[in-house]
């Protein structure tokens, strides 16, 4: 009976077959950036853009980075589970100012490389790879619309997606208020 219950509980995800054709796209087109990453650098002799590409990366780890570690601490993650295992939604950290900064470090993380090497093959990889990362964020609230219900709605409406402009103007327009 217990068995049924949990079962109930987890809901299987599948993956369709455009799921898959599309992440493949997704894996091959980011390793090639990286291996393009260390082949070329600064190709247009445009140094600058190669220090705004260091900065654009600092951020990117940020994003990427501290968003596990705030995840965990912050979605009451039963200890030795995973920062997947949240509980509750997280709106503290990075998550007070946009709903998705892991997939933000690694839009920021492409452009980085794009703007290290500086040639076209890279551009094209960092768009395909930038539009596939936004189309699954979509994906990411219907599941966690699911999961948390009304808290994970209301939360959507205070925090924007991916744009952290308008993330940090809203953050301090709520703090304001309160």
């Amino acid at each position: 009976m217990q068995k049924n219950t949990i079962a109930t509980e987890k809901k299987e995800k599948r993956f369709s077959l455009k799921d898959i054709i599309l992440t493949t796209i997704f894996t091959i087109f980011f390793i090639v950036q990286i291996i393009l990453m260390f082949l070329f650098f600064n190709e247009l002799s445009l140094i600058i853009l190669a220090y705004i590409g260091y900065v654009i990366w600092g951020f990117s780890i940020y994003f990427g980075l501290i968003s596990f570690w705030t995840f965990k601490k912050r979605g009451s993650v039963e200890k030795g589970k995973s920062y997947l295992n949240t509980t509750k939604v997280v709106e503290k950290g990075p998550y007070a100012i946009i709903r998705h900064p892991q997939y933000l470090g690694g839009i920021l993380f492409t452009i980085s490389i794009t703007l290290w090497t500086q040639i076209w093959l890279s551009l094209i990889l960092s768009i395909t790879i930038i539009i596939l990362t936004y189309q699954w964020t979509y994906t990411e609230d219907k599941n966690l619309i699911d999961k948390f219900g009304d808290d994970y709605k209301k939360y959507k409406v205070k925090v924007p997606r991916l744009n952290p402009i308008l993330g940090i103007i809203k953050y301090f327009i709520l703090r304001k208020k309160s």
